[in-house]
C-alpha cells in the first residue's frame, strides 16, 4: 500500500514538473524571457533528484545564453556539472559537458572547450541507448565543426559535419533542426573557402528543411548566409531580399550573436551598394550589440583569464628558475651587467616608440573626429599635407588637374574617417569606384601624397584602427592577437603582427603590455 502511494506521489510530482517545463518553453517562444527565467528557477525549487535539478539548471543556463548573459549561463551550467557529476547519468553528463564546451569555444577559451569536448566524448561511450548515443555524438561532431570554423579549418569542419549527419541519420526522432544546422554549417564553410556555388547549394537546402519548423535563430543565420553569398556574387537584388528576411528575425530575437552576424553582413551589403550613411548607422548598431555582449561576458572572461595568467606565470617562473640554475655556472657577473644595460637601453627605446605611437594616434583620432560633410564626397578643403608644387607637377605631366587632385585627396580623407578599410575585400578598384575615379589616378594620389603604395596605405590605416580600439575600448586588450587581426581585416595573425611591427617598430603584444601599464599608472 505504501509503495503504491509513493509511486503515485512521484508520478504527480513528475507531471507537475513537466507541465511547468512545457509552460516555460511556451513563454520563451512568446519572447517573455523574464517570466520564462522565473519559471525555470521555480522548477529547481521543486526538483528532488539530481536529474531534475540538472535539467532545471540547464534550462536556466540555455535561457540566459539566449539573452547573451554569459556569466549567468556559465554559473548555472557549472552548477549543473557539480550535481550531475555525482551520478551515473551519462546522458545528462554529455549534455552538460557539451554545453560548456560550446560556451568556452564562443568565449575563445579553447583549452577549456577542448577539455569539455573530451569529457563529452568519454560520457558518450558509456551511454547504452543507441538512440541517445547517436543523437549526442551527432551534436558533439557538430560542435567540433564549430570549433574548426573558429580555427579557420574549414575543410576539417566539413568532414566533422558529414560525420555529425551520419549519426543523425541513425536516429528515429525528428532531426530536421539538426540537419538544417548541418547544412548551414556546410554553407558557411564553403563560403569561407570561396566556393560560393556549393555554399549557395547548402544554404538553400537548409532553407528548404526549415520550412517544416517554426522560424528561429537558425533560420536567421541561414538567410544571413544566403545574403552573404549573393553579396560576393554581386547580386544586390537577392542579397537585399535575404538580408531583409534575416533582419526581421534578428529584430524579433533576443540572440545577440545573431544580431551581430546580421549587422556585419548588412555592412558588407552597404559597401557593395556604396551607401556610406547606412553603413555608419549599421556600424553604430553593431557596436552597441558588441558592447552588450562584452558587458555580459567581460566579468566571466576576466576571471578566466586571471586564472589562466596565474597558471602561466607560475609555469614561466618555474622554467626561468631552471634555466638560471643551468646557466648560472657559466655566466660571469660582468656578462649579466652588460645584458642588463642592453636590455634597459632597448626598453627605453621601446618606451619612446610607444609614446610616439600614442602621439600619432591622438592626431589621427582628432582627424577622424572631424565632421563629415557628405556621404563620401566632402567639400574640397585645403590639404595641409599636400605640396602645391606636386599638384602643378602632376598637371604638367598631363595626369589630372590640381582641382581633381584636391578632390581625390578630400575623398581619401573621408575614406580614412570611415571604417571601410577594415573590410577584407577592399581593393584598389573598389576604392577607386567609390571615389569616382580610375585606379591610375588613385594610385598616383596615394603614391605621391601618402608616400606609400595602396597595400601599405590600407595596412597602415588598419594598424591605426587597432591602436585606437586598444586605447579607447578596454575589452580589446583582452582579445587574442588573432581576433584583433580579423577585426581589422587582416588575412592572418602573422601578417598583422608583421605589419604592426613594421609600422610601429614594436610588436602588438608589447604595445598592449605598455598600454596596460600606462592605464594602471593613471588609475
Amino acid at each position: 500500500m505504501f509503495l503504491c502511494i509513493s509511486i503515485c506521489m512521484q508520478a504527480q510530482a513528475a507531471d507537475a514538473y513537466n507541465a511547468i517545463y512545457i509552460k516555460t518553453y511556451l513563454e520563451t517562444s512568446q519572447k517573455n524571457f523574464d517570466q520564462a527565467l522565473k519559471t525555470a528557477d521555480s522548477l529547481y525549487t521543486i526538483s528532488e533528484t539530481p536529474y531534475y535539478q540538472t535539467k532545471s539548471l540547464m534550462l536556466s543556463a540555455t535561457l540566459y545564453k539566449q539573452t547573451g548573459n554569459v556569466k549567468k549561463s556559465m554559473e548555472y551550467a557549472l552548477k549543473s556539472e557539480q550535481i550531475i557529476g555525482q551520478t551515473d547519468n551519462e546522458v545528462w553528463k554529455a549534455k552538460v559537458y557539451g554545453f560548456l564546451s560550446s560556451e568556452y569555444r564562443i568565449l575563445k577559451l579553447y583549452s577549456e572547450a577542448k577539455k569539455y569536448a573530451d569529457k563529452t566524448l568519454a560520457a558518450c561511450k558509456k551511454i547504452k541507448d543507441p538512440e541517445l548515443v547517436n543523437n549526442t555524438s551527432g551534436l558533439m561532431m557538430q560542435e567540433m565543426a564549430y570549433f574548426d570554423i573558429e580555427q579557420k579549418n574549414y575543410k576539417g569542419a566539413i568532414e566533422n559535419v558529414k560525420k555529425s549527419q551520419q549519426y543523425f541519420n541513425l536516429t528515429k526522432q525528428d532531426k530536421d533542426f539538426f540537419t538544417a544546422n548541418n547544412q548551414q554549417l556546410l554553407g558557411l564553410s564553403y563560403y569561407h573557402l570561396k566556393n560560393f556555388g556549393k555554399a549557395l547549394f547548402h544554404y538553400k537546402k537548409a532553407s528548404d528543411i526549415c520550412r517544416n519548423i517554426p522560424e528561429n535563430f537558425l533560420t536567421g543565420l541561414i538567410y544571413n548566409g544566403l545574403a552573404s553569398v549573393y553579396i560576393e556574387q554581386n547580386n544586390s537584388q537577392e542579397a537585399k531580399k535575404y538580408l531583409q528576411l534575416a533582419q526581421k528575425i534578428s529584430d524579433q530575437s533576443e540572440y545577440l550573436q545573431l544580431k551581430n552576424e546580421v549587422y556585419a553582413t548588412s555592412q558588407k551589403y552597404y559597401v557593395m551598394i556604396n551607401d556610406l550613411k547606412k553603413f555608419r548607422e549599421t556600424e553604430k548598431k553593431k557596436d552597441e550589440v558588441a558592447e552588450k555582449i562584452s558587458k555580459k561576458s567581460d566579468s566571466f572572461i576576466s576571471d578566466s583569464y586571471s586564472r589562466l595568467d596565474e597558471k602561466k606565470s607560475d609555469a614561466e617562473h618555474t622554467g626561468y628558475i631552471k634555466n638560471i640554475i643551468i646557466l648560472a655556472g657559466g655566466i660571469l657577473l660582468i656578462s649579466g651587467l652588460v645584458y642588463f644595460m642592453i636590455y634597459r637601453r632597448k626598453q627605453k627605446r621601446n618606451i619612446e616608440k610607444f609614446k610616439q605611437i600614442l602621439q600619432d594616434s591622438d592626431r589621427i583620432h582628432e582627424f577622424r573626429k572631424e565632421k563629415v560633410t557628405t556621404s563620401f564626397a566632402p567639400a574640397i578643403r585645403q590639404i595641409s599635407m599636400a605640396d602645391p608644387m606636386k599638384a602643378v607637377k602632376a598637371d604638367d605631366y598631363g595626369m589630372m588637374t590640381a582641382a581633381t587632385e584636391q578632390k581625390l585627396l578630400s575623398k581619401l580623407d573621408e575614406f580614412e574617417k570611415s571604417d571601410l578599410f577594415i573590410n577584407n575585400s577592399i581593393s584598389m578598384s573598389s576604392l577607386a569606384a567609390s571615389c569616382g575615379t580610375n585606379t591610375k589616378y588613385l594610385s598616383y594620389i596615394i603614391n605621391t601624397y601618402k608616400n606609400k603604395d595602396f597595400n601599405n596605405y590600407i595596412n597602415e590605416l588598419r594598424v591605426n584602427y587597432v591602436i585606437e580600439k586598444l586605447r579607447n575600448t578596454p575589452r580589446y586588450r583582452k582579445y587574442k592577437i588573432s581576433v584583433l587581426a580579423e577585426e581589422a581585416g587582416f588575412s592572418s595573425q602573422n601578417k598583422f603582427a608583421t605589419i604592426f611591427k613594421k609600422t610601429t617598430s614594436i610588436s602588438p603584444s608589447l604595445f598592449i603590455k605598455y598600454l596596460e601599464e600606462e592605464m594602471a599608472a593613471e588609475v
